[in-house]
Parts: C-alpha cells; structure tokens; sequence
C-alpha cells in the first residue's frame, strides 16, 4: 500500500527558492526547537563508535558540524546548491566532512554505513520516493547500518506528506527493525537497526 499525498515531491528548485530568501529559513542556527531536536538526535546515536555516517539532507550544515564529532566520516548530502554552499563555509574546513550534491534516495552514495541519518527529508517526498527510500534503507540495515529519521510533526503547505506518516511507512516497511519510537510534541525520531543493537 502506497502512502497517501496531497502534492507532488519537492524538487530542489523549490528549495533554491527559499534559500534565496533566506540563508537560514529554519532557524537552524537559532532556534530552540532545534537546539532540542540536534540533542535529542546526538542521544539516539548508537553508542558504539561511529566510523561512516550519511546525513541525507544536509541543508546549511549546523547539524553536519554536530555530527562530525561524534564520527570518523560524515558524508553529507543535499540537493539544493545554495544549501550545500552555506554548510561549505560552515563545516567545510572540517577533514572528516564530504559535501555531496545529490538526491535522496536516487543519488544516494554507496555505503557501507555505520550510520544514516534521514533529519527533516523523509516528508517532502511523495508516496513512491518514500517507498524508495524505505528499500534503499532496509538494504543499509542489511549491511550493519543504523538508521535514524528524525521528522517535523507539524502540518505544512507543500509538503507531500506529514512527519508522523512518513515515519509510519518506515515502521511498516522496516518492521521488526524498529528499536527506538521517541515522540515529542513537536518531531518524532525514530531508529532502526538491523539486530537490535
């Protein structure tokens, strides 16, 4: 069964768009909701230590810098130039950190990962990218990957999809490799690891 959307995937066209009109139009650098969000993300981390690390949809960088210190490589990738330009003045002099124009899940990178992390990108695909996505990650777990998503819980206005359904795909396509369901009332975070580690 397919997820229900109500428009089509978000291209990064569309990005471009808002990063034109803003160099940080989440408020990555300054908002709360963030701060908290990055934290509790870092905590759901596995706590064996971390080799390679993909973070599909980089945006600026702010949680790329987070993560490069907690692992031995991160790859991070986004598909919206203007993006990936403001995380290279950010994290760009980091010797662990590649930065990768590129679409998640059809250009996703070649593993094998220790982890990958799927932070606010899940919810802008529609119903088959996401479905995609889900087999694409299923076969990182199969490779020894854990694999976080974190999503928005609210509703917006161009996205496909909600944080919330998004994830329940992922739960349904992933099953029995759910290990963590962690809601707050403003994301959701879940992970999945191929042997319950």
């Amino acid at each position: 069964m397919s997820p229900s959307t109500g428009a089509p995937r978000m291209g990064a066209e569309s990005f471009e768009r808002i990063y034109a009109a803003s160099e940080d139009p989440w408020g990555y650098r300054t908002s709360e909701y963030e701060r908290r969000k990055y934290e509790d993300t870092l905590a759901a981390l596995p706590a064996r230590p971390i080799g390679r690390a993909l973070e599909c949809g980089c945006s600026i960088g702010v949680f790329t810098e987070l993560l490069a210190a907690r692992c031995a490589q991160v790859v991070a990738m986004d598909f919206a130039p203007s993006a990936l330009a403001l995380a290279r003045e950010r994290v760009g002099g980091l010797a662990n950190v590649e930065l990768l124009q590129a679409s998640f899940p059809e250009q996703a990178p070649q593993g094998p990962w220790d982890v990958v992390i799927c932070s606010e990108v899940l919810y802008y695909l529609d119903g088959p990218a996401l479905l995609a996505a889900a087999r694409w990650l299923a076969e990182q777990l199969r490779d020894g990957a854990s694999v976080l998503a974190v999503s928005w819980r609210g509703e917006g206005s161009q996205e496909p999809m909600r944080g919330d359904e998004a994830h329940d795909v992922l739960v349904r396509e992933l099953r029995g490799r759910h290990t963590l369901d962690a809601r707050r009332s403003g994301y959701r975070l879940d992970r999945f690891d191929d042997d319950g580690r």
